[in-house]
């Protein structure tokens, strides 16, 4: 009998070791893609400020407001959209959460 529960005792600690490994590679994927986005945010805010790209700033500013759907994230981003020209508007707002 101890036997068996030897190799069940194995098996588990093989499975423990496998979901560590997934639960880590998973960690530096998540690391990876926010890397990414900031990267790219970090892009498009250089190319809003030097506004090198014909209708960036007016997209921007139209479609920011209806992209964002969390009121905390509304509040954040409120003085940029406004900067560009844009307005968050009352219908924007999921809810009817107007800032």
């Amino acid at each position: 009998m101890s036997l068996l529960g030897g190799n069940d005792l194995k098996e588990q600690q093989k499975i423990n070791e496998l979901e560590l490994k997934i639960n880590r590679e998973k960690q530096k994927l998540d690391k990876k893609l926010t890397r990414q986005k900031i990267l790219l945010g970090a892009f498009l805010v250089d190319a809003l400020e030097k506004d090198e790209i014909h209708g960036l700033k007016e997209y921007t500013a139209k479609e920011l407001p209806v992209f964002l759907t969390r009121r905390t994230d509304r509040e954040l981003m409120k003085d940029l959209v406004e900067e560009l020209g844009g307005v968050m508007k009352k219908e924007d707002c999921p809810k009817n959460e107007y800032l």
